[in-house]
C-alpha cells in the first residue's frame, strides 16, 4: 500500500484507480514536491511540517469561529430558519467544515482514506473525549434528558450501520453516497418536526401511567415557586416543551429519576441548544489565546449565586442572559500582557490576511457583506485544509504512519478543537444537554455529509466508485458503533448525570478505541471484515 516515489523523497500511499479502461494504476497524491529530501526529513526537518499542521489547526479554528460561523448566523437570520433546522444544517456545517474539506481533499487530492480516518476519529473524539472533558470541567453535576440523546443516537446509529454495509466491498458507488446523504435530509426533516414528535412520544410513554410529581417547593426556591404552576402547565411560544413535559417523562424510560432535570431548551430537550451552542456560546480559540475572555470562568457569578435546582429555571427560561448575549466583534487591539502579546504576534500572519479579506458580520457594517464572508471563509478553510493534509501526509510518510492513522488520531483531535472549546463552555454554563447533543449532532453531519458528498462528486465526475483501501477502517467504524452503545450505557449507569466518574469513563473508552483501531491498522489484530 505504501511505496517510495521515483525521487526517493518519501513514502506515499498507492490507491488503486479503476476507470472505464478497467486498468489498475496507482494514483499519486496531487501535492507539490516537498522542499526537503527524504534524508533531511528523517534528520529533523519533519518537525517543521508538524508545526505547520498545528498552525493549520489554529487557522481553521480562527476562520470557523471568527468568520464562518458568524456569517452563518446572518444567513439563518435572513432566511428565517427555525432553531432546530438551523442547528442541524448551517451550524453543523460551521462546526464540521474542517472535517468536510479534509474528506474532499482525501478523495480528490491525496487519494487516500485520510478523510475517512479524520471523520471517524473526530466522531469518537466528539462522543468520548469531548463529553469526558465536559463532565470533568463542568462546575456542577449536570443532569441529562433522554430525548435528545435517544433522537441523535438513533440517526447516528442508522448512518453508521449503513456505512459499515457499504464498506463491505471496499468501494463506494455514487448511489451509496446518495443514500447516506438522504439520511441527513431525513434528519433535517425530522428536526423540523422535532417538538411535535417529542411531545407525541412522551404522551405515548406516559399514557395510563401514574406520575409522581414532587412539590414545587422542593424543586425551586421560594422566589420561583410562585411561578412554577404556570410554568409547568405551559408550552413556550416557540414550541418549547417546558417542565410539564419534563415532569411527564419522570415515569418513562431511560431517565426516570431525572428526565426532567434540565428540561428542554427550545426544541425538545436541547435540540436547538446545538444552535445556541454555535451562535451564542462560540467563544473560539482566538479569544482564549489573546483576548480577555476566559470561557471557563467568565459570567458565572449569577449562576453560582443560585442553587442547583435554580439552574433548572435558568435552563428552561429562553430569556436567560447567557443565551441572549450578543457576540462581540473581532478585536485587533494590542493585548495588555506579555503572554497575550506573544500569542498575538504568532497568530498575526493568520489573522491579518483574514481580517483584511473577510468582513466581520458581527458589526453593523460587515453584516451587509455576509455573502463575501461566507464564500471567503470557505476559500480560506479549503486552503488551510489543503496545507494541513499535505504536511500531515509528509509527516506521516516520514514516520511510516499511514494516512488513515494520521486522520484517526492527530488530525481528528486537531480539527475537533473548536467543538471541544464550545462544548466545554456550554457545560460550564450548566447546559449539559446542549453539550451532548452538539457532540453527537456534529457527528451525524460528518458521516452523512462529510463523507458522501465527496464520494458523490467523485462518482459524477469520474463515473467510477471511490476505492477505500483501509483494512482496519471497517472494524474501526464497527467499534465506533459499539462505543456509541457504551456511551449510552455509561450515561444510564451514572443515572443520567454528567459527573467526574462519567468523564473518566469516557476517557477510558476513547483511549481503548484508539488503541484497538491502531492494532487493526498495523495488523496486530486481524480485522475479520
Amino acid at each position: 500500500m505504501f511505496q517510495f516515489d521515483m525521487q526517493g523523497n518519501h513514502f506515499k500511499s498507492g490507491v488503486k484507480n479503476t476507470h472505464n479502461d478497467n486498468s489498475t494504476t496507482t494514483k499519486t497524491p496531487l501535492f507539490p514536491k516537498d522542499l526537503f529530501t527524504k534524508e533531511q526529513l528523517e534528520n529533523g526537518a519533519v518537525i517543521l511540517h508538524i508545526i505547520g499542521v498545528i498552525y493549520m489547526f489554529v487557522a481553521l479554528a480562527i476562520v470557523c469561529d471568527e468568520f464562518f460561523v458568524p456569517s452563518l448566523d446572518v444567513i439563518i437570520e435572513k432566511l428565517g430558519i427555525t432553531d432546530d433546522v438551523a442547528g442541524a444544517t448551517f451550524m453543523a456545517a460551521g462546526g464540521s467544515a474542517p472535517e468536510l474539506f479534509t474528506s474532499v481533499i482525501g478523495v480528490f487530492v491525496s487519494f487516500d482514506d485520510v478523510g475517512i480516518g479524520t471523520i471517524v476519529g473526530s466522531a469518537v473524539f466528539n462522543i468520548l473525549f469531548v463529553i469526558g472533558m465536559c463532565a470533568l470541567f463542568s462546575k456542577t453535576v449536570l443532569s441529562l434528558t433522554w430525548w435528545p440523546l435517544f433522537r441523535d443516537c438513533s440517526f447516528y446509529s442508522i448512518s453508521l450501520l449503513v456505512l459499515i454495509y457499504f464498506f463491505r466491498d471496499n468501494r463506494i458507488f455514487w448511489w451509496e453516497a446518495l443514500i447516506l446523504f438522504t439520511i441527513y435530509i431525513g434528519y433535517v426533516a425530522f428536526m423540523k418536526w422535532n417538538v411535535q414528535v417529542e411531545t407525541c412520544v412522551k404522551k405515548m410513554i406516559t399514557k395510563n401511567k401514574v406520575t409522581r410529581v414532587r412539590s414545587t417547593d422542593q424543586l425551586m426556591p421560594a422566589g420561583n415557586a410562585a411561578n412554577s404552576s404556570e410554568t409547568s402547565m405551559a408550552t413556550q411560544p416557540g414550541g418549547s416543551v417546558t417542565s410539564r413535559a419534563a415532569s411527564e417523562t419522570r415515569s418513562g424510560p431511560p431517565g426516570s429519576s431525572n428526565a426532567g432535570a434540565t428540561g428542554n431548551s427550545s426544541g425538545g430537550g436541547g435540540t436547538s441548544g446545538s444552535t445556541q451552542t454555535g451562535a451564542k456560546f462560540r467563544h473560539g480559540l482566538l479569544q482564549l489565546m489573546i483576548h480577555t475572555i476566559d470561557p471557563l470562568h467568565d459570567d458565572f457569578s449569577r449562576v453560582r449565586s443560585k442553587s442547583l435546582i435554580a439552574n433548572l429555571s435558568l435552563c428552561l427560561d429562553q430569556k436567560a442572559p447567557e443565551i441572549e448575549d450578543e457576540p462581540e466583534p473581532l478585536s485587533m487591539a494590542w493585548p495588555d500582557t506579555a503572554r497575550k502579546r506573544l500569542t498575538y504576534v504568532l497568530v498575526a500572519p493568520l489573522l491579518v490576511p483574514m481580517w483584511l479579506t473577510l468582513p466581520d458580520t458581527r458589526t453593523p457594517r460587515g453584516k451587509r457583506f455576509f455573502p463575501v464572508t461566507f464564500i471567503g471563509s470557505i476559500v480560506w478553510i479549503a486552503a488551510f485544509s489543503y496545507l494541513m493534509v499535505w504536511w500531515a501526509n509528509v509527516a506521516g510518510d516520514t514516520a511510516r504512519i499511514p494516512p488513515e492513522v494520521m486522520g484517526l488520531t492527530f488530525l481528528a483531535a486537531g480539527t475537533s478543537i473548536p467543538d471541544l472549546i464550545t462544548s466545554v463552555i456550554v457545560a460550564r454554563k450548566g447546559f449539559g444537554d446542549m453539550a451532548v447533543s452538539s457532540s453527537v449532532g456534529s457527528n451525524i453531519f460528518d458521516v452523512t455529509v462529510g463523507l458522501p458528498i465527496p464520494w458523490l462528486l467523485y462518482g459524477i465526475i469520474y463515473g467510477a466508485p471511490v476505492e477505500v483501501n483501509s483494512v482496519g477502517m471497517v472494524c474501526s467504524i464497527t467499534i465506533l458503533f459499539m462505543m456509541l452503545v457504551f456511551v449510552v450505557m455509561s450515561i444510564a449507569c451514572f443515572r443520567w448525570r454528567m459527573n467526574k466518574g462519567l468523564g473518566f469513563t469516557m476517557f477510558l473508552l476513547y483511549f481503548a478505541f484508539v488503541a484497538v483501531s491502531l492494532m487493526f491498522e498495523y495488523d496486530v489484530i486481524t480485522c475479520p471484515f
